[in-house]
């Protein structure tokens, strides 16, 4: 019988040991934490969207350092696919809805209905489960695998590294997996935060960037005699718009979709600009410039826009913009236009908003990282690692540089990557 190994017990480590179990393998998971799951529990605010139906999903997946990242991600679906990630969880007793054409979440409405089922096969399988242990270093020794802890040694046949990444950190994600893999003489990329709300500015001349703590009044108190006005995005916050949104790197289209976007006191959030953030952040990282580009009415054309804020202009003369664009804006959005004179230029700013990105929130505030074990160093049909010295080491989850849009592909990518790994360790 062979012994595995799984370090962390998150979504992709506990797909792991299901796997290496039901295959017939001694499985011992270590978790550093308290408890199991706990950045399961915070998925889909809660919900748990633990997969997508799209059938592109293989190419909206991205890779800091690999651009065959979808064939990859693809060859690992051969291997575990949605079909069998729902097959699974029925069979473990989940049932399931699916939202908005795609987004399948357990009937319960709740996360933890995922982790208990997982759970309750780990169980069922006599998987050994290990809380509170760190894992410091991994080594071979006679012809057996070392995970070594502060108090004790697991010798086993193979591992899988299913830490986690930084994202999230107050769960127990601590990065302490690209350690591990680094020790191991892996090449680990650059770490950066992904599907993060993005802080930028108003690209205007008459406005002062608002900052954390200062009030608008203070903020109109700056230049020229305290004649600059505050950025009116900072007045928005709070407001939600359905938009279309564009990123532009260094003045060329990179990514553009359409969504809610959520205005905040230092730029925009919701799920769209979360998926966008993944470029956003890899080309400030990259020290380039970012524009976001919001068309805010994106089912009106920008004729037809014009002509309105035309008429109405007409007919009352006397009317601010303000007044104007009462009927055509949300009311937090109208003060991003409301000092423009010119009809067809404040049609053509609100089908085209420009906004300069400045930065992004950090681990904290991200739902995953983006970056991780570089995709050469794996074979996609086993998770292994392909240097002959590292054979029955393995690596799935978010330690591997393979990243997601919002809608249950991360999750997807867990579990399948973490099945696949789990499997082929048991071997």
């Amino acid at each position: 019988m062979k012994s595995v190994v799984i370090i962390g017990c998150g979504a992709a480590g506990m797909m792991a040991a299901l796997a290496a179990a039901r295959e017939g393998a001694q499985t011992t998971v270590l978790e550093m934490g308290r408890k199991p799951g706990r950045k399961l529990l915070l998925t889909g605010n809660s919900r748990c969207n633990l997969t997508t139906l799209d059938p592109d999903l293989c190419s909206r997946y991205q890779s800091l350092g690999d651009s065959s990242c979808s064939s990859f991600v693809r060859t690992v679906y051969e291997g575990f696919s949605v079909r069998d990630t729902l097959q699974l969880f029925e069979d473990c007793g989940l049932l399931t809805m699916t939202e908005h054409g795609s987004w399948v979440y357990p009937v319960t409405g709740r996360s933890e209905s995922v982790l208990g089922v997982l759970l309750r096969e780990l169980r069922r399988l006599k998987v050994r489960m290990k809380y509170n242990v760190e894992v410091t270093q991994i080594s071979r020794q006679d012809g057996m695998w070392q995970v070594q802890t502060e108090g004790w040694s697991y010798p086993c046949d193979s591992v899988v590294i299913a830490c986690g990444s930084r994202a999230v950190p107050s769960t127990g994600s601590n990065g302490s997996g690209y350690e591990l893999c680094r020790g191991l003489g892996l090449d680990v990329t650059d770490i950066l935060p992904a599907l993060t709300a993005v802080s930028c500015r108003l690209e205007r001349e008459d406005c002062l960037p608002y900052t954390p703590g200062m009030s608008t009044q203070s903020a109109a108190g700056g230049k020229k005699g305290g004649s600059a006005a505050p950025d009116p995005l900072a007045l928005a916050a709070g407001t939600r718009a359905s938009a279309a949104v564009s990123v532009y790197t260094d003045g060329v289209l990179t990514a553009s979709e359409r969504g809610q976007v959520q205005f905040t006191q230092t730029g925009i959030s919701g799920i769209v600009v979360f998926n966008m953030s993944r470029y956003t952040v890899r080309a400030l990282h990259e020290g380039k410039d970012v524009r976001i580009q919001l068309d805010l009415l994106p089912d009106v054309p920008l004729e037809k826009l014009t002509e309105t804020l035309l008429r109405l202009h007409n007919l009352r003369p006397e009317d601010s913009m303000r007044d104007l664009l009462t009927g055509i804006l949300a009311p937090g959005l109208i003060p991003l236009f409301e000092n423009e004179p010119d009809c067809r230029r404040t049609a053509e700013r609100i089908k085209a908003l420009e906004l300069q990105a400045l930065g992004h929130r950090d681990f904290d505030n991200c739902q995953v990282c983006a970056g991780g074990v570089r995709l050469t160093e794996l074979y996609p049909r086993t998770m292994e690692c392909v240097r002959s010295d590292l054979r029955g080491i393995h690596i799935a989850g978010e330690l591997v540089d393979v990243d997601g849009p919002c809608g249950g592909y991360n999750l997807q990518w867990a579990w399948a990557s973490g099945y696949v790994a789990g499997r082929h360790a048991a071997m």
